[in-house]
């Protein structure tokens, strides 16, 4: 498997005049429609999606990152994606929080995007799942 570089200069980044007017466009139902040369409507309703997801993060200010499912990262790399340390991302790999490989010879590892997503999914539904919990406690007169 080829390795793939993630390099955090190589994110997409649209400025505040040009977020405006994606917000803009956005919010009045605009959407993203793939039409070849000959101006006939390419059907591909998941790039179509992809677009629509990467137009919005753009739109809110985030940078959007594309990477491969299996795309391999470094625990440096697997750390600036989801802003965490290497030495965290270190302690969640012994810990089996996050799945890697080891390389043959070596003592680098590489975590595959999809075990990094499924991680913060996790890591989102707990993190909710507290929230929930605490404004649940608070409703119900719980001191905070």
């Amino acid at each position: 498997m080829a390795k793939h570089t993630y390099l955090p200069t190589a994110t997409i980044h649209a400025p505040a005049r040009r977020r405006a007017a994606l917000r803009r466009a956005l919010d009045g139902g605009a959407t993203v429609r793939l039409c070849g040369v000959d101006g006939a409507t390419i059907e591909s309703p998941e790039l179509v999606e992809l677009l629509n997801a990467a137009l919005a993060g753009l739109a809110n200010g985030s940078q959007v990152v594309v990477l491969a499912s299996d795309a391999e990262l470094s625990p440096t790399e697997t750390g600036q994606l989801l802003g965490l340390s290497r030495q965290y991302v270190d302690r969640l790999i012994d810990l089996g929080d996050l799945p890697a490989r080891q390389l043959p010879g070596s003592s680098h590892r590489r975590v595959r995007t999809e075990d990094i997503v499924a991680f913060q999914q996790r890591r989102t539904l707990r993190r909710s799942q507290i929230t929930n919990t605490i404004n649940d406690l608070i409703d119900a007169g719980a001191d905070y």
